[in-house]
């Protein structure tokens, strides 16, 4: 009966340490509820495995990361800001650890898992659509008027580059599984999802998204036929030419792609340089504290974010960040050459594939918006908290590695 029970904890185990972003958002349950809660599928797993955590290659980076988050919440000078950032940190850690601990469930569990994510990337799809009224262009209107009939809900609307990162980095496992050799039914369910899926980005009006998506789309095409990248190459060269060429005369173009947009995101980046001086070269800016010491020393208009992921993760978490990213992206390509290496003999193959494809479009649209983690503005200030998203990218890769690593030898 205990291990039945057991077992049923470590398999929801990446689900657990979803309460604490509701304690962090909504002060309900108390975070220290949350937390124990939260630590109960990692006690089960030393219960049952006699080790904290199943070993992984990111578990240094990880270690590290954590080191500069715990001394960005020291140097923040707004604790409560810098708890919720500190709070969310521990769960993405956990959602991470807790992907891992099942590294050796059925392909059915996998299955459900990216069912899972699948059916969030479309309820939050379906949200952005019938509440947000950003960039409503000729080519999209139509469906803001359609979804504007759902029920409304209270509280922040999805930003345009919100939902535009989460479809950019969810369509490129899709289109993987169903490109290359798989079950015929599970190709036509991933085509249709990444069909629906690149509909909604394009229909989000996210260029950031359209850009980082098509990155890794062209990664995952040239991984299937190398000798396309001759074929690539020059259509690239001339749609870049095209757009470059009627920017001026289409207005959609001017407004996805903004040259005022871009230029105000490098102006906030050199501003930001400055503030990094001094102790901040080491300890950052603290956690979640960008904006308030922003604002403190620029006026006029001052976003919540920074709108670069690499930028906010200095801000937010110092030198130990810094050495932390570092060594994750050569971790990260260790493990992409590693897999490329092999024969592409099964899906698992694929799927590993669209995951490296799925990191390198967030690295992408990391470059102009900040997709690790997110700010809340409320009527008292605003709430930091720190996405799992690269945390549950970096776990399934994580996985795949070690299931082609087993199969292999």
């Amino acid at each position: 009966m205990q291990r039945k029970i057991a077992k049923t904890i470590l398999t929801l185990y990446p689900l657990f340490p979803v309460l604490v972003y509701f304690s962090v958002l909504t002060g309900r349950p108390p975070v220290w509820v949350s937390l124990i809660i939260a630590f109960i599928p990692m006690a089960t797993h030393y219960w049952s495995t006699h080790r904290l955590i199943t070993r992984t290659s990111f578990d240094i980076p990880i270690l590290i990361f954590l080191c500069g988050t715990v001394l960005g919440f020291i140097v923040a000078p707004d604790k409560n800001i810098a708890a919720g950032a500190l709070y969310s940190t521990i769960a993405s850690t956990l959602v991470y650890y807790g992907i891992t601990a099942n590294s050796k469930a059925s392909r059915k569990y996998w299955l459900w898992t990216g069912g899972i994510i699948c059916l969030i990337t479309l309820l939050l799809s379906l949200w952005f659509l019938s509440h947000s009224t950003h960039r409503v262009l000729s080519f999209n209107q139509w469906a803001f008027n359609l979804f504007s009939g759902l029920p409304k809900t209270s509280g922040p609307v999805l930003q345009l580059n919100t939902i535009g990162a989460l479809l950019a980095v969810v369509i490129p496992p899709l289109f993987a599984v169903a490109f290359f050799k798989n079950r015929v039914s599970l190709r036509i369910i991933a085509l249709i999802l990444c069909l629906f899926f690149t509909t909604m980005l394009f229909l989000s009006d996210s260029g950031a998204g359209w850009l980082a998506v098509a990155v890794s789309l062209v990664f995952i095409v040239i991984c299937w036929r190398k000798w396309l990248i001759w074929v690539l190459a020059p259509v690239g060269g001339l749609l870049a030419s095209a757009a470059v060429l009627f920017y001026d005369k289409t207005q959609w173009l001017r407004i996805s792609f903004s040259t005022a947009s871009l230029m105000s995101r490098l102006k906030l980046w050199q501003n930001t340089i400055p503030l990094l001086s001094g102790k901040a070269s080491v300890t950052g800016l603290g956690l979640g504290s960008w904006f308030k010491v922003y604002s403190s020393n620029y006026t006029g208009y001052v976003p919540v974010i920074v709108h670069n992921s690499y930028l906010q993760l200095y801000c937010d978490t110092g030198i130990f960040g810094l050495i932390a990213m570092v060594l994750a992206a050569i971790i990260f390509i260790r493990l992409s050459i590693h897999l490329l290496k092999l024969s592409p003999r099964n899906s698992v193959n694929w799927i590993g594939i669209g995951l490296i494809g799925s990191i390198i479009a967030g690295a992408v649209f990391a470059m102009f918006d900040v997709t690790t983690s997110v700010t809340y503005v409320t009527n008292n200030g605003y709430i930091y908290l720190v996405l799992p998203l690269l945390w549950i990218g970096a776990a399934l890769l994580s996985v795949v590695s070690g299931k082609l690593a087993s199969t292999s030898s």
